[in-house]
């Protein structure tokens, strides 16, 4: 009951026994969404693309209304990323996941399978069942991401679900095609920003927007918005700098496209 407690009032304590790459905004938007589909499904399958330690898989684990999770994870040493430069994780391995959620709930670790590989080489049958809720924070290119969009798709409940994504900001080119492309296939959604940096795609009828926590995080989604600008603005600075700076104003000059009529 006190896991159940902690999901359905947001306190983020539950995610302490593992260390997480999320803001505490992050989680209160991931349990606000855990809530909202538990208020829709009595049981619910749970996907993650991307593990690492295992801190977002936690809620989950201990929740009586998540009936599996499933953990994609190809483990690597390092990985591309949209921001220019390789990403590195050290100690990177299921095994070390697995320890650590042992450490949160030991009686559970039955719900979770765990696959060593990447989406662009697995079949969607190997998940094992149809997922209500999906979160990708694999590699953060927007090729990536977008693969693992179509994979979650793939396996996604027919009754309608919802796919996240952590990180939004990096990935953003690949998350604005990805909606372009449901859109061309006729494919209904609706799609919107939680603060800070998870994005999140209902697909068909699974209307999480109307749960109060999912409202009353967009009434604010200002915390979002301006997150994601600010974790960015050390390009905007850098492009500022003096020489780049009086090469655009010599070229604006040349152009005059800094001037309105």
């Amino acid at each position: 009951m006190e896991a159940i407690q902690k999901i359905e009032t947001l306190d983020i304590s539950i995610f302490d026994e593992i260390s997480s790459q999320t803001t505490e905004e992050d989680k209160k938007s991931m349990l606000s969404v855990q809530t909202a589909v538990r208020n829709h499904r009595p049981q619910y399958n749970y996907l993650e693309i991307g593990s690492y330690l295992g801190g977002s898989i936690q809620p989950h684990l201990v929740d009586p209304q998540c009936k599996s999770v499933v953990s994609i994870d190809k483990r690597p040493k390092t990985q591309p990323d949209e921001r220019g430069f390789d990403w590195t994780y050290l100690q990177n391995s299921t095994a070390r996941m697995m320890e650590n959620l042992k450490r949160v709930a030991a009686d559970n670790l039955d719900k979770i399978k765990t696959i060593d590989g990447s989406t662009d080489e697995l079949k969607p049958e190997e998940v094992g069942f149809l997922a209500d809720l999906c979160l990708i924070d694999g590699e953060h290119t927007d090729v990536a991401m977008k693969r693992d969009f179509e994979f979650c798709l793939s396996i996604l409940n027919p009754n309608g679900g919802l796919i996240m994504f952590h990180d939004a900001q990096i990935t953003y080119n690949g998350i604005f095609e990805a909606l372009e492309d449901l859109t061309a296939r006729g494919i209904r959604f609706k799609a919107y920003n939680l603060p800070h940096v998870i994005f999140a795609v209902e697909i068909g009828d699974f209307p999480i927007h109307d749960h109060p926590y999912i409202v009353e995080r967009l009434i604010n989604n200002h915390l979002g918005y301006l997150y994601s600008l600010r974790s960015n603005d050390k390009y905007r600075r850098f492009s500022n700098r003096t020489p780049f700076r009086l090469a655009r104003e010599i070229l604006n000059k040349v152009r005059g496209s800094n001037v309105s009529e």
